[in-house]
């Protein structure tokens, strides 16, 4: 995200974590918010199951990092203030444990994100992927798809902006989603030069939005959800 979005995004989130003090970055990827919480003297704690992107974290200076399962958070119940979990339930198929495991270790709020329209450069390259014999595997859920069975969480507009095309056939050409790992490196060139012709240079609009879930609602939505 451009980096006026993303100081707006840090801006809305340090508002709702007035009075909180530990938080929790389940999928903490890169630390591109573990990192300014922490800069910020919130005690942020981050985890992830890819030492890759741990590592990538740590080069940030977030301190305290640990490579681990969200499906088994290794924390006591109500250790933190709040969660943050940030588009990693679409990659994890028990995705309900995973949040029931947040409402355990956490005692008042998660927070996600969600874009309100999707990214036309993304969507082309995910047909341009099947076309080739291979597939981007999503199988938990989105924190939209989430929010629509749902409907538990607090809106908040974060910005509305242009997102350039350019920026989004950089990170797809670096594979620097964990969805792209597995795909050979010639195969994702050919797509993205692909792509290249026909997105180049184009911007399109987007909005994001922070979500607030509670947590006792979302314990007992995820709770009934596994009585079906």
């Amino acid at each position: 995200m451009p980096t006026e979005v993303m100081e707006k995004l840090f801006k809305t989130l340090s508002a709702e974590l007035d009075g909180c003090t530990k938080i929790l970055d389940v999928g903490v990827g890169t630390g591109r918010l573990a990192a300014p919480l922490q800069n910020a003297g919130l005690e942020v704690v981050g985890i992830d199951i890819s030492r890759k992107m741990v590592g990538k974290a740590k080069e940030k200076g977030v301190k305290r990092l640990l490579f681990a399962d969200a499906r088994f958070l290794p924390f006591k119940p109500k250790t933190f203030d709040a969660a943050i979990c940030v588009h990693v339930l679409h990659l994890i198929s028990e995705w309900r444990k995973v949040l029931q495991e947040i409402c355990q270790v956490s005692r008042f709020a998660m927070f996600s994100l969600y874009e309100t329209h999707k990214n036309p450069v993304r969507q082309a390259y995910n047909q341009l992927l099947q076309r080739y014999g291979y597939e981007r595997h999503h199988p938990g859920i989105s924190e939209q798809e989430l929010n629509d069975l749902s409907n538990l969480a607090k809106h908040l507009l974060v910005s509305s902006y242009e997102v350039n095309a350019d920026d989004s056939l950089s990170c797809l050409e670096q594979q620097s989603s964990s969805s792209q790992w597995e795909i050979p490196k010639d195969i994702n060139l050919k797509i993205v030069e692909e792509l290249k012709t026909e997105f180049a240079e184009k911007v399109f609009k987007q909005e994001l939005y922070l979500l607030e879930w509670n947590l006792n609602s979302l314990k007992d939505y995820t709770n009934n959800l596994g009585h079906h």
